[in-house]
């Protein structure tokens, strides 16, 4: 399996209710079509004590390999979940994982 985590930012002007309520009633019916993914797990990040959250979510997708990806992200799905991604974050980070479970 390979999996990618994305870090997303939301827009300046969007309170965190409002990026949560989009992110999973919005977006996250979107992305689970696409073609390929196997698992997509969307983590709310809760800010610190006493300052704000450097990222305000992760995503985690997991496909069977790095073409399973590529093809995903390259299908009509693929290209309207990132088109809408721009709709409500302003900066994403994308992190290819290899996993090394130890406990």
């Amino acid at each position: 399996m390979f999996k990618l985590f994305v870090l997303l930012k939301k827009k300046a002007e969007m309170g965190s209710v409002e990026f949560t309520k989009y992110w999973l009633e919005t977006h996250a019916p979107m992305a689970k079509k696409m073609p390929g993914l196997r698992r997509y797990v969307v983590n709310v990040v809760r800010p610190p004590p006493n300052r704000g959250p450097e990222f305000d979510g992760v995503v985690e997708m997991w496909f069977d390999d790095t073409e399973s990806m590529k093809k995903a992200f390259a299908s009509h799905e693929g290209q309207a979940t990132q088109k809408d991604t721009e709709k409500f974050t302003s900066m994403i980070t994308t992190l290819f994982i290899d996993e090394h479970v130890i406990a």
